[in-house]
């Protein structure tokens, strides 16, 4: 009985190491597969580069001179182009997220792509969600729209094809799988479809259709990079992305983006609270530059006594741990009193250990200096999301 045991555990545990190494392979062909693609795409740049900067050296005339620095600038561009691309890919891109209004977004970006579609292919468009604010960069959902459009225009091979673009407010209540292996956690979301009545996707492809440089056009027509980028996209705005797809009858693509919470959007201030007062302007430009109205203090209690009168304007606090007369920590606490569901990001230089692990062990998140724009807009999504 103990030796049949002990089989079954070996052979549970083989399959296991197995199941891993696959997965291991399976990530590594990837990346072969992108560092070939980027390889080719920046080989080719890099060609057009050097073989202009070559020819200007070889020649005296002012005008062929221009010519080559054109050529050479605008090829530097694509390079750029594709740097952004795979960064976006490798969700490493930077991106300044604020609260901003979906709706208009996809307004903006609906009558931008309505224009240059063709006038045979019927586009639909719906914004239903009574849920407008996400939290998020304008620049990368507009991208985000765009290439789901454009990927559902090249399925279509009946010229009068029908795109369905639209929003439903979305409340998950218990986990949900979604089509690639994910689950779709609990919360609300706005869920954004984009339908299609093309061709559809075939079995085999549907699990290598977010894979870069993955493309079932011919090479005139798409580099691969489109739906890699807009997973990268829906991951870095902590969202999740679900594909239905039927063989000559079309694919909808679902994206399902948390909301921002109302209470949070209510208002747009910010209380900033840092005893050093040349590292508190930036800080507050830092901030305000991702999109908050700031109100300083280079002294706690005057912040206290500040936010014990002002409290129901402020969305939330950016305070420094270390401070004299009275700590980050105590501040907060008496704020807390104030205001029972106050909320704050704690930042710091140095901070002593017992108390920078009872701040995190209450679930409190802190930032340490010196950190980025990136780094404050990241950890300020984190709590709000």
């Amino acid at each position: 009985m103990i030796a049949k045991q002990e089989q079954q555990t070996e052979a549970a545990n083989k399959e296991k190491m197995e199941q891993i190494a696959k997965g291991q392979s399976e990530k590594m062909a990837a990346l072969g597969q992108l560092a070939g693609g980027i390889a080719h795409d920046f080989n080719n740049q890099l060609m057009s580069i050097i073989g202009n900067a070559t020819m200007i050296q070889k020649t005296d005339d002012l005008d062929r001179i221009k010519e080559y620095a054109e050529r050479i600038i605008h090829i530097s561009q694509s390079a750029a182009t594709l740097t952004k691309k795979i960064l976006m890919f490798s969700k490493r891109e930077s991106s300044i997220n604020k609260p901003i209004n979906l709706k208009s977004v996809m307004d903006n970006t609906y009558n931008m792509v309505e224009s240059i579609l063709s006038k045979e292919i019927e586009l639909c468009y719906s914004y239903s969600a009574e849920n407008k604010v996400i939290l998020g960069d304008e620049a990368q959902i507009e991208n985000l729209i765009v290439n789901m459009i454009l990927n559902s225009k090249d399925a279509l091979e009946n010229p009068f094809g029908e795109i369905i673009i639209g929003t439903e407010d979305t409340v998950v209540f218990s986990e949900m799988p979604l089509s690639h292996g994910e689950i779709l956690k609990p919360g609300q979301y706005i869920k954004i479809y984009i339908k299609d009545n093309g061709k559809g996707i075939k079995d085999k492809e549907m699990n290598k259709i977010f894979e870069p440089y993955f493309t079932t056009k011919n090479k005139t027509k798409g580099t691969g990079l489109g739906l890699s980028v807009v997973f990268g996209t829906v991951k870095s705005h902590s969202g999740y992305i679900n594909v239905k797809s039927k063989i000559n009858f079309g694919t909808t693509f679902e994206v399902f983006l948390p909301v921002f919470k109302n209470k949070e959007i209510d208002s747009n201030i910010l209380m900033l609270v840092d005893d050093d007062i040349n590292v508190l302007d930036v800080e507050a430009e830092m901030l305000e530059d991702i999109g908050y109205d700031v109100v300083k203090f280079d002294n706690p209690l005057m912040a206290l006594e500040y936010y014990r009168e002002n409290n129901e304007k402020i969305a939330f606090s950016v305070i420094d741990i270390s401070m004299p007369v009275m700590s980050g920590k105590q501040l907060f606490e008496q704020m807390k009193i104030a205001k029972e569901d106050s909320t704050a990001i704690f930042i710091t230089g140095y901070a002593k250990q017992a108390e920078f692990e009872e701040l995190t062990k209450n679930g409190s998140m802190i930032i340490e200096k010196p950190f980025t724009s990136e780094e404050l807009s990241t950890t300020i999504a984190k709590v709000y999301m």
